[in-house]
C-alpha cells in the first residue's frame, strides 16, 4: 500500500492532491491511501464541503520502510517521522528540489508552475482511461486558486490558468464567482486561535545553517488582524524556544493591497521591528528568497 500524503501543516494544495493522486494511483492499478499532516484549515474545509469530498485520515504512523508517494514538498523537513528512511515511489511538485535523497528510483515530476495540482491535472489527464469526476476537478481547481491567489501570485504561470478553465469546465462552476467564493474562505481567520492562525500554514526551512519556520497568513487587509499582533509575537517566541529554531518568521499578507509585512522573533540577525514590502505575495519566489540573500551577506 502507497500512503499519499504532502507536507506538515496542510494547505488546499497538499490535500487535494492527495486525494487525486491516491485517486488515481488505485485506479492504474498501484493501491494507495491519501493521509493528512495536520489539521486542515477553514478554507480546505470550504473546499472538501463544496466537493462534497472526505478528508484524509491524519497520519500517524512512523513511515520508514513503508512506499510512499509525496505531494507538493521533497525537503524532509516537511514530511513525517521515518521520511528518509522510506521507499520514496513517486513525488509530485513545484516547489525546488528539497533536502529528500531517495535509496531507489522513482516516477517525479518537478515543474515550474503555481501549484502542484497544476501539474497533478497535466499527468491524469493524460493517463489513458482516467477521468477526473466533477468533484476532484473542483478539488484541484481551488488549489490552483489557493496557491495563485486567484491568478494574483508571481508565482502563475499560463499553463495554471489554463488547467484552471478546463477544471471548471470539468466541475461545472463559474471560474470567476467560485474564486470570489474560494478567496473569502481563504483570508477568513475568525475564530482561529493564536497558535492555530500560525500553525495554518507553516513551513520549516533551513537556510544558511539557520533552523527556521516561516508562517503565511493571508488576510483582506492588515486592520483584519492588528488586535492580535501582540498575542502573535508572544506565540512567535514560545514557538521558536519550544521548536528549537534560530528565529521565527511571519509573512502577513494583503490581498487588497498585494502588500505583505514579514515579523521577526526576538533573537534574530536581520530586524527587530517588521519590514513591509510592496507587491510581495509569495513566501517561495519572493520571502524565501529574500531571506538567503540577508543571511548570506
Amino acid at each position: 500500500m502507497i500512503s499519499v500524503f504532502g507536507h506538515l501543516n496542510p494547505d488546499s494544495d497538499s490535500i487535494c492532491c492527495s486525494i487525486v493522486v491516491s485517486d488515481w494511483l488505485n485506479a492504474t492499478g498501484r493501491a494507495a491511501t491519501a493521509y493528512r499532516l495536520g489539521e486542515l484549515n477553514p478554507e480546505t474545509n470550504f473546499l472538501l464541503a463544496e466537493a462534497q469530498c472526505i478528508a484524509p485520515d491524519l497520519l500517524e504512523k512512523n513511515v520508514a520502510e513503508e512506499d510512499v508517494w509525496l505531494v507538493d514538498f521533497s525537503d524532509l523537513e516537511q514530511g513525517p517521522t521515518g521520511l528518509s528512511k522510506s521507499n520514496v515511489i513517486g513525488l509530485i511538485d513545484h516547489h525546488r528540489l528539497g533536502s529528500l535523497i531517495t535509496a531507489e528510483p522513482l516516477d517525479a515530476w518537478i515543474r515550474k508552475v503555481g501549484c502542484c495540482a497544476t501539474l497533478v491535472y497535466d499527468i491524469v489527464s493524460q493517463t489513458d482511461g482516467y477521468q477526473l469526476t466533477p468533484a476532484h476537478s473542483l478539488l484541484l481547481l481551488g488549489a490552483i486558486l489557493s496557491d495563485t491567489l486567484g491568478f494574483q501570485s508571481p508565482t502563475t504561470t499560463a499553463q495554471d490558468r489554463l488547467a484552471a478553465q478546463k477544471l471548471a469546465e470539468l466541475s461545472h462552476v463559474d471560474l470567476h464567482e467560485f474564486t470570489l467564493r474560494l478567496l473569502n474562505a481563504k483570508t477568513d481567520i475568525s475564530g482561529l486561535s493564536i497558535p492555530r492562525l500560525l500553525q495554518k500554514d507553516e513551513k520549516n526551512y533551513v537556510i544558511n545553517d539557520k533552523k527556521l519556520i516561516l508562517a503565511q497568513i493571508e488576510i483582506s487587509s492588515f486592520a483584519a488582524i492588528e488586535d492580535k499582533i501582540s498575542a502573535i509575537a508572544e506565540e512567535m517566541e514560545k514557538r521558536a524556544k519550544h521548536e528549537g529554531l534560530d528565529f521565527y518568521v511571519l509573512m502577513v499578507t494583503s490581498l487588497s493591497t498585494s502588500q505583505s509585512q514579514i515579523y521577526f522573533s526576538a533573537d534574530n540577525p536581520i530586524s527587530q521591528t517588521p519590514v513591509t514590502f510592496d507587491n510581495m505575495l509569495s513566501r517561495k519566489k519572493q520571502l524565501v528568497p529574500w531571506l538567503n540573500e540577508v543571511l548570506n551577506t
